[in-house]
């Protein structure tokens, strides 16, 4: 089992995408490979979800869902120039 990687603190607006359905939300916190989202909409253990933002999309696996948090596998890894635009972008708005 590889380690866990290294979670930042974020408060990005995204758009969540499942089928034909979209959702608001935000991501709270972020790695490379994963991170948690707050939303109003309740998503399953196991439902595939696309998170669309300002310069790309990311397809996500939900590992856990408890209330309005969600957390989240990505298919591919983030690039770390897209982790650190959604960590700058964070601080900016801060």
């Amino acid at each position: 089992m590889s380690a866990r990687q290294k979670r930042y603190p974020a408060n990005y607006p995204i758009v969540i995408r499942q089928g034909p359905e979209m959702f608001g939300a935000t991501i709270c916190n972020i790695s490379l490979n994963g991170g948690c989202i707050m939303t109003d909409h309740q998503f399953k253990k196991g439902d595939t979800i696309v998170l669309d933002y300002t310069f790309g999309q990311t397809r996500a696996f939900v590992m856990w869902s408890m209330e309005k948090l969600t957390g989240l596998k990505f298919e591919n890894e983030l690039t770390t120039h897209g982790l650190h635009l959604i960590r700058d972008l964070q601080r900016v708005s801060a």
